[in-house]
């Protein structure tokens, strides 16, 4: 797997932060030099037989290595998952976003699992259970990743650490059902997908396996694939396989989804925190999981990524819009992905016409959304009402069955002239909805406290079904494309389509970065060649309406920083500068590479300065790292000594939450 330099300095630099020199020392010499067997890797690392087992054990067991046997030789050969390696970095998002979600127990266990890199149910209801004990017997100084902070530090979503452990249980019963609990969120986790079991592919990478897949079915082929036709059946047979071995991991999923989601449905039981009860699944949970004790289970990344990207659309929709209706907008986000397993297509098994129809992907009904919604979230705030003669009951009720186009670098925001009434939407527009939906959004969501007028005959339930879908069509007419009403004559079908969504969020971050770098003149430069494409230095100005040696300086200086590129076209053989024509260009993909590895460049500095600051203070570190000392550094560590210790907790944090805010970065541009 090839990556950049700074990208695999970083991936070592995880590793060893978190689980020391040894595994990561080997993990460096196969991102150097790609698939290596036991015997090369002693070799290459000057470390002897036994040392290089244990590092390459422990990199199995926390998932950051394939392996592939040879069929003819029998011999093993290892290759890094420099993508698991990079998601060390969000092991305190992910944390958290389970804790908010599902809540503390499904925290805990979630925890263990990133901790141990992969455990069976057996052994989590165990370790869940022992955990609860600590925690309830007074035990302290224990960080969120199991180590004290002046040993290997915790990587979490706000750079914070501290002496305590942000795994508390809260105020539960001490009576309850620990085990019952255990299992409750175990199978709440693998529904979601959180949790998935280890699986025969989990260690072959992708290219390996499409290799062995496709060594079974050249057998059927003994003279060798030839025409189109025998070529399209191969390939159909090929994703057709990769497909169902795939699916080995969704078993368990499927079947506790059906028994315990339906259920959880009908309850819609909900704890203040966001997590579902307990008690919603009883006996079944357990039932259901006893006869999977011995299965292993891992964290599915794909998922969590999921889950974060739902986060940051959460959040840019209330930056936008206001709070209400990002709420509203979070619950379909949950919905849909319950749908979408991953945020990259995976083309390896994925075609154009595996697409659910020309909606181009999942989409949720009205009345799906409305059953997940929270009671707690008013929403009839936040929307204004004007006049019934301002509105276009036409314009606001629009289905809007094909997702936008991408053209380039930019968006084509409008459909073109035949697209407009092939498939379009006013032919499916119900008229007796409109007395109901004369509500449009007036200014910013939950800035003022003026409510809908709602007919008063209706029910309490339909009021707020039908002011929950004035949100959903604020969030479907902005600009930014947030959600697409794509059918449905009763309650509305609803969609969102990624790819374009995403491009967008991809150019406001982008603007916003070259905005604070090149000032107004650069993003005004750069929106013109992503709009125009290719344009010659001397037809540039006028465009921009600026002189020409501004723009030939904030040109070259864009050049420079890695934003624009420029190609040479000599009009004779002389190549002389006055006959030679500059055509600047903006190439979208690779600026964003650029971008992606000096971003990871920059996370590798704030590791690197991490430890020269956990060096300086060595002493002190050593000194609170004692068992008797740690969780009560403030009581043993007096004076000038507990003063160091707490200025180098302040630049661990610091240090830490600037790598978050940097991954948030290539989780934009690259991830989501």
């Amino acid at each position: 797997m090839l990556v950049t330099k700074n990208v695999a300095e970083l991936c070592v630099l995880l590793i060893s932060e978190l689980y020391g020199q040894l595994p990561s020392r080997i993990f460096a010499d196969l991102l150097a030099r790609g698939r290596s067997t036991i015997v090369q890797l002693a070799q290459h690392t000057s470390l002897n037989f036994r040392q290089v087992r244990h590092g390459i054990a422990v990199l199995i067991q926390l998932n950051l290595v394939f392996h592939n046997t040879d069929p003819d030789s029998g011999v093993i050969h290892y290759e890094a998952n420099s993508y698991a390696a990079y998601n060390l970095t969000r092991t305190g998002k992910i944390l958290d976003m389970v804790r908010n979600k599902y809540g503390n127990h499904a925290n805990t266990l979630v925890h263990e699992v990133l901790v141990q890199g992969h455990s069976k149910i057996s052994d989590l209801v165990k370790a869940f259970q022992n955990r609860h004990n600590e925690q309830h017997g007074g035990t302290n100084g224990i960080s969120q990743n199991g180590t004290s902070h002046n040993g290997h530090s915790n990587i979490n979503g706000n750079g914070a650490t501290n002496g305590t452990s942000d795994l508390e249980m809260g105020d539960e019963d001490e009576d309850v059902d620990l085990e019952a609990q255990a299992y409750d969120n175990l199978a709440q986790l693998i529904a979601a997908g959180i949790l998935e079991p280890v699986t025969r592919i989990a260690y072959q990478s992708p290219q390996d396996l499409r290799s062995t897949v496709e060594q079974e079915f050249l057998a059927n082929y003994p003279t060798g694939i030839r025409g189109s036709k025998q070529t399209s059946e191969f390939e159909r047979s090929v994703r057709d396989k990769l497909r169902e071995i795939q699916g080995e991991s969704t078993r368990l999923k499927k079947k506790l989804e059906i028994e315990f989601m339906s259920e959880l449905s009908s309850k819609r039981r909900k704890l203040t925190n966001g997590a579902v009860s307990s008690a919603f699944a009883g006996e079944k949970a357990r039932s259901a999981l006893l006869g999977e004790l011995d299965t292993v289970l891992r964290v599915n990344y794909d998922k969590c990524t999921v889950e974060l990207r739902n986060l940051k659309l959460k959040w840019y929709a209330e930056d936008l819009i206001g709070s209400t209706t990002a709420q509203v907008y979070e619950t379909l986000l949950a919905v849909l992905s319950k749908k979408i397993p991953r945020c990259q297509v995976d083309k390896s098994i994925e075609v154009e016409e595996d697409n659910n129809g020309p909606s181009g992907g999942p989409s949720v009904t009205t009345q799906e959304v409305f059953e997940q919604l929270s009671s707690t979230i008013d929403v009839s705030a936040g929307i204004g009402f004007p006049s019934d003669d301002t509105i276009d009951i036409r314009r606001a009720e629009k289905i809007r069955r094909y997702p936008p186009q991408l053209k380039g670098s930019t968006l084509r925001e409008e459909l073109e002239e035949g697209e407009e009434i092939v498939g379009s939407d006013d032919e499916d527009y119900d008229h007796s909805g409109e007395a109901a939906a004369n509500v449009r959004h007036h200014g910013q969501n939950g800035s003022d406290d003026v409510k809908m007028r709602i007919d008063d005959g209706l029910p309490v339930g339909a009021q707020r079904l039908h002011q929950m879908r004035q949100h959903l069509l604020i969030l479907a007419d902005s600009k930014q494309g947030f959600v697409r009403h794509c059918g449905g004559r009763d309650f509305g079908e609803w969609t969102v389509d990624f790819e374009p969504l995403m491009q967008h969020l991809k150019f406001v971050e982008l603007d916003t970065m070259i905005e604070n770098r090149f000032g107004r003149h650069g993003l005004r430069l750069t929106r013109i060649l992503r709009e125009k494409g290719k344009i010659d230095d001397k037809t540039l100005p006028s465009l921009a309406l600026m002189k020409k040696s501004d723009v030939h300086v904030k040109m070259a200086e864009m050049e420079m920083g890695g934003f624009l590129d420029v190609q040479e076209v000599p009009r004779d053989n002389n190549r002389a500068a006055a006959r030679t024509i500059f055509f600047w260009f903006f190439d979208l993909d690779r600026t964003l590479q650029r971008i992606v590895d000096n971003t990871c460049k920059s996370m590798v500095r704030c590791l690197e300065r991490l430890d020269v600051e956990r060096r300086k203070k060595k002493n002190v570190l050593m000194t609170a790292e004692r068992k008797d000392v740690r969780g009560m550094e403030e009581e043993k560590l007096r004076g000038y000594a507990y003063t160091e210790y707490v200025e180098f907790l302040d630049i661990e944090k610091k240090l830490l939450g600037q790598v978050m805010r940097l991954d948030d970065i290539v989780a934009v541009f690259r991830d989501f």
